[in-house]
């Protein structure tokens, strides 16, 4: 902007800030709502606490303790390629109102991308987590499987945990058997079992520095474990997958491998991991990115600024392999036109766009409907 007045008559240069370009946000920061060891100084219950290494937990939260499944959660996070996290201590994890007072401080925190219950499979409690992501709808939940005796029993706790948990928009996955890895203060080789959600959460971190979110979280080595609860066979894992309940399998001469990436719900555009976390992570960037139309002249000025601002970034997308196509034009399609917004609309202030992606195959669509007014912006599916 110019730093002088404007006063004689003439012709003036003035710089102005133009849009930049729409910056991916994060998808790797995981949250873990649990019981901790012992509060250090300055830790509350129910308040969040950033963790940047297991060190930095033990500091927060002391080690381990019998019957805690928080602290092998964190561990295994950062075992598998997590770098930071957020931890809310709570004095029962399994109490419903506790967790759902942790989830609401978690509504606070824009970068978290993960959530986790360690050790927690009561269907209430892991549903106000699934209602958490789908209500923010930038965070995704990594849920853990009952243990069970026969888990392809359509009658057994787990499939029944199963079928309790679906939604339309597949903003969880469900992950068996429980792990098995070395006990912290027991004779060596002694092991100890814990659930599988942070090692997950761990892995899915890895999987996004090293490919993008767009990759399948799977046909990944789990680190940190010795052994499983459960060796399924390939009917038995046939059973869980096709009821989206994602395994951990050792094949010979292979390590440890988690070996499932769908969603629990059963619309076919929702079925994948990668595909929902992809889809959730373009509709955050946007909102996060495209903040500066907010108040700006609904136009077509903006109308054209908004088209060419998401197109770069959906190009980039594309160029990095998310996206299903020959070409551009077979990837995406945005549109901002008079047709999405007529006098009407634009007499509410608002402004409308029309995002169309393909992350699996060019005939299969994911449509956006973006909408952007002076209280903020708001992203549906279609």
């Amino acid at each position: 902007m110019v730093d002088y007045e404007l006063e004689a008559p003439g012709v003036y240069v003035e710089e102005v800030e133009t849009a930049g370009p729409i910056a991916g946000t994060g998808t790797s920061t995981a949250a873990f709502i649990g019981t901790a060891a012992t509060l250090g100084e300055g830790v509350s219950l129910g308040r969040p606490v950033p963790v940047t290494n297991w060190t930095s937990y033990l500091g927060a939260f002391g080690g381990f303790a019998a019957g805690k499944a928080l602290p092998f959660a964190v561990r295994g996070f950062f075992e598998n390629g997590g770098s930071f996290g957020y931890v809310v201590p709570v004095a029962d994890a399994g109490d419903g109102e506790q967790v759902a007072g942790a989830l609401d401080t978690l509504t606070r925190l824009p970068e978290v991308s993960l959530v986790c219950v360690p050790g927690i499979v009561d269907v209430g409690v892991q549903g106000k987590v699934i209602d958490h992501c789908e209500d923010l709808h930038d965070r995704f939940a990594v849920l853990d499987g009952a243990q069970a005796d026969d888990p392809t029993d359509t009658d057994g706790v787990l499939l029944q945990q199963r079928g309790s948990l679906l939604r339309p928009d597949g903003m969880a996955a469900l992950y068996w058997p429980w792990l098995r890895v070395d006990s912290p203060d027991g004779p060596a080789g002694t092991l100890v079992t814990v659930p599988p959600s942070g090692h997950v959460a761990g892995i899915m971190a890895r999987s996004d520095g090293r490919f993008g979110v767009h990759k399948a979280p799977a046909n990944e080595p789990v680190r940190g474990v010795r052994d499983l609860t459960y060796h399924l066979n390939d009917t038995e894992h046939g059973v869980l997958n096709h009821a989206h309940v994602n395994a951990f399998r050792r094949f010979p001469g292979r390590p440890l491998l988690l070996w499932g990436a769908r969603t629990l719900t059963d619309e076919t555009q929702w079925r994948y991991v990668n595909v929902r976390r992809l889809v959730s992570y373009i509709e955050d960037s946007l909102l996060q990115g495209l903040r500066w139309a907010v108040f700006a002249p609904n136009n077509t000025a903006l109308w054209k600024a908004l088209e060419r601002t998401v197109t770069e970034f959906l190009t980039r997308i594309w160029l990095s392999g998310a996206l299903f196509g020959r070409t551009a034009a077979e990837a995406f399609y945005v549109k901002i036109d008079e047709e999405l917004n007529p006098a009407s609309t634009r007499a509410l202030g608002q402004v409308v766009a029309e995002i169309g992606l393909a992350p699996v195959r060019p005939a299969e669509y994911v449509v956006m409907r973006l909408g952007l007014w002076d209280g903020g912006a708001r992203i549906s599916e279609g």
